[in-house]
């Protein structure tokens, strides 16, 4: 049994302060640093969605957002040439951002939390449709959101035995959509309390332990991404449209914390140095368009197979980890792209097949692959005690270990203690852009290199970016 623990007296100014700081945070007011992380993680969101996009599910998503929403709407839609309504545009850009499980991440102490960019951007792009909005706008409404983003995930941190209780990972994300939706379409700074109080309420359950686990395939709104983009923007519009929401959504004991499921609330986390210490400056990056607790196995395979000294071929792939992946993570035939992202013997199979990483690892031909299949099935996974351990505790921090087998009776080992891409293992500005390049070539769409190099290099520079991701109609 769990002991709940909510820091800090209720003074019952959490949530007008977090809105406050939400609407008035001006460009002017963010480190330099900062701002060239916004960019980047912008650069790596669009290009994830724009590959994303070409995935029969992404454009299942579109079809969904044409038929719910309006034909005549201002609001792009990546990878088609028509429009639709903002609410409906967020909910499919935002699908398509985290289509191939390769979106960016929020990493506090090693612990990931969550995909902001997709749900964040996606927000952005929705209000864009009215209208070119400058580069300071851009960067300062996606400053403030990952802002309280960030640190609204980590005051509502549940206790590790809550946490294999009830989990969400994107449900928080609804409210950074709000901020960056409110902020890009012009609601008025004093119903910013209302949007985030209506977002809240709007959100989907948290249900990371409903994603069908053992009785695939796993479930197509994995993350809850485009729900959490959604209920965003039709809580400003709601806000705009005179409905009232409730006040002190994040405050006392009844507050979001208790609404997400949580037996913590920290609310130091939230508010403390608020505008001086920038949690959104705790972005991560994937390096593998994978779940993040598999990045670590898949690493480790790559380092083996460099260090081995044989060209021969693969025998058995022997993987160490914690026990979730021999559990909820080994099915080696996955139904479908969303499916894929959560089997490792496929995604090793990719590695192994020297497949390029991101769409190429999901089109139907790559899990229909014979040769693909016969690879997986040399995957073997036995669960190591001290992994399942540091995964179970309130680090949360997946590791691993692999061993090649080869046809020549050599074998080829590594270890790999947490993912790369957050503060505990950096990934650099070039290796991001790198990634976004690749995804960028894989899309099919008509992206300059003019545009992709001002976008690595400052999201300041642009105007409107709805039309740079245009595909054919009907996509």
């Amino acid at each position: 049994m769990t002991t709940e623990t909510l820091s800090l007296p209720d003074t019952g100014d959490l949530t007008p302060r977090v809105a406050g700081f939400a609407a008035r945070l001006r460009a002017e007011d963010l480190p330099a640093g900062l701002r060239a992380d916004i960019g980047l993680h912008l650069l790596d969101t669009l290009a994830c969605a724009a590959a994303g996009a070409r995935l029969p599910i992404a454009a299942e998503a579109r079809g969904h957002a044409r038929a719910m929403g309006n034909a005549a709407g201002p609001a792009p839609l990546i990878g088609a040439a028509d429009r639709t309504s903002p609410m409906m545009a967020a909910f499919a850009n935002a699908f398509a951002a985290n289509a191939l499980d390769y979106d960016d991440g929020f990493e506090h102490d090693g612990k990931g939390m969550g995909h902001p960019g997709a749900s964040l951007v996606a927000a952005a792009l929705a209000a864009l449709g009215r209208g070119p909005v400058s580069g300071g706008a851009l960067v300062a409404a996606l400053a403030a959101g990952t802002e309280i983003n960030n640190r609204l995930i980590l005051s509502v941190q549940p206790s590790a035995e809550r946490f294999h209780e009830v989990y969400g990972i994107g449900q928080h994300q609804a409210i950074g959509a709000a901020v960056v939706y409110a902020r890009l379409s012009g609601l008025p700074a004093e119903r910013m309390e209302t949007a985030l109080g209506l977002a809240a309420s709007l959100t989907p359950v948290p249900s990371l332990h409903k994603y069908n686990w053992r009785a695939r395939p796993i479930i197509t709104l994995k993350d809850f991404v485009a729900p959490a983009a959604q209920a965003g923007v039709q809580a400003v519009e709601l806000a705009r449209a005179g409905f009232t929401g409730p006040r002190g959504v994040f405050d006392g004991p009844t507050g979001f914390w208790r609404m997400v499921g949580s037996d913590r609330f920290d609310a130091e986390a939230l508010v403390a140095d608020l505008g001086r210490v920038w949690r959104a400056e705790e972005g991560a990056f994937k390096t593998y368009p994978a779940c993040r607790w598999l990045a670590p196995a898949l690493e480790a395979f790559e380092i083996a197979r460099e260090r081995a000294a044989t060209g021969a071929g693969i025998v058995r792939i022997s993987v160490r980890s914690f026990a979730d992946v021999g559990r909820k993570l080994a099915d080696p035939r996955p139904r479908d792209a969303i499916d894929a992202q959560f089997s490792l013997p496929h995604l090793l199979a990719c590695l192994a097949a020297g497949l390029p990483a991101g769409l190429p690892w999901f089109t139907p031909a790559a899990l229909a692959d014979p040769a693909l299949h016969a690879l997986a099935d040399r995957v073997t996974i036995e669960t190591d005690a001290a992994m399942d351990a540091a995964m179970r505790g309130p680090g949360r921090r997946p590791s691993a270990a692999v061993a090649i087998d080869f046809a020549d009776g050599s074998r080829a080992e590594a270890e790999v203690a947490a993912p790369r891409g957050g503060a505990l293992r950096p990934i650099t500005a070039a290796v991001v852009r790198d990634k976004a390049g690749r995804l960028f070539g894989q899309s099919g769409l008509d992206i300059s290199e003019r545009t992709l190099a001002e976008l690595a290099a400052s999201a300041d520079v642009m105007t409107d970016l709805a039309p740079l991701f245009r595909g054919p109609a009907g996509g």
